[in-house]
């Protein structure tokens, strides 16, 4: 753990935010909205982020459920409370064909994008019920959850099982006040983006051709993904539950998705 600040905020100042994948695109863009608006940040992800300037940060291997809580059990002992979960932490995968997708990618995949996902959900869950916190807790999805693809399905099952996760938690901690959503983008122009576009072998021709099935022709930029979590886990927002909020461009209009 790399400690930059250990004060403790007092429940009525500023929200203690835990956010996963703070290191990658979409992750550190979330940092840094949430900073903005005045939340103690706590970051967590495989490796720092060379350059962010965060409360915490925490290495963690989402897959590693001992980890996980032990990471919780370290924010809490550091910051007091966690207020908000931001879970960004996810990866793609390294075969498009699932016709030649190995069972062992499957499965690493889904652990690292679903298990991981109902493994952090669950340990914030319990510590906010037993310190009475009326949190929220954000999982991050994507628009492949909701359609028939024929690339990645192993991460597109993932962000549906994603979403169930979100929905029954939301139901399950509604009655503790504590709200659960979901933010599912479509394309950004993110890393892991630039993955799958170089996979297929023409990154460029395979981008523009993707931002030309949406009705906004382009692709998000990941603070407009940021822009959409830091309203869904604004305090003032807590009575918005169980809400799945695309941010794709209108990729579900008819037009392409």
């Amino acid at each position: 753990m790399v400690k930059q600040s250990s004060a403790v905020k007092p429940s009525t100042d500023r929200q203690v935010t835990l956010v996963t994948g703070s290191s990658g695109g979409i992750g550190a863009s979330v940092v840094a909205a949430l900073q903005a608006r005045g939340d103690v940040v706590v970051g967590a992800d495989r490796a720092p982020l060379d350059g962010q300037d965060i409360a915490s940060f925490y290495e963690l291997d989402v897959t590693d459920e001992q980890q996980t809580s032990d990471v919780i059990g370290q924010v809490i002992q550091e910051h007091g409370r966690i207020d908000v979960l931001v879970h960004a932490a996810g990866v793609l995968g390294g075969t498009a064909d699932p016709l030649v997708t190995t069972t062992e990618e499957f499965e690493r995949v889904m652990r690292i994008n679903a298990t991981g996902t109902f493994t952090i959900t669950r340990e914030v869950a319990n510590v906010m019920r037993t310190s009475g916190t009326k949190g929220t807790i954000l999982l991050l999805s994507s628009v492949a959850a909701k359609e028939a693809r024929i690339d990645y399905l192993p991460y597109n099952a993932s962000k549906i099982a994603v979403l169930h996760i979100m929905w029954s938690m939301a139901k399950i901690l509604g009655p503790n006040g504590i709200s659960v959503n979901a933010v599912n983008p479509g394309p950004v122009n993110t890393p892991l983006w630039a993955q799958l576009a170089d996979q297929s072998g023409a990154a460029q021709a395979a981008r523009d051709a993707r931002a030309a099935q949406l009705p906004m022709q382009r692709f998000a930029e990941p603070t407009e993904v940021a822009n959409a979590i830091s309203f869904l886990t604004d305090p003032i927002n807590r009575y918005i539950t169980g809400v799945s909020l695309d941010v794709a461009g209108g990729a579900h209009l008819g037009m392409g998705s």
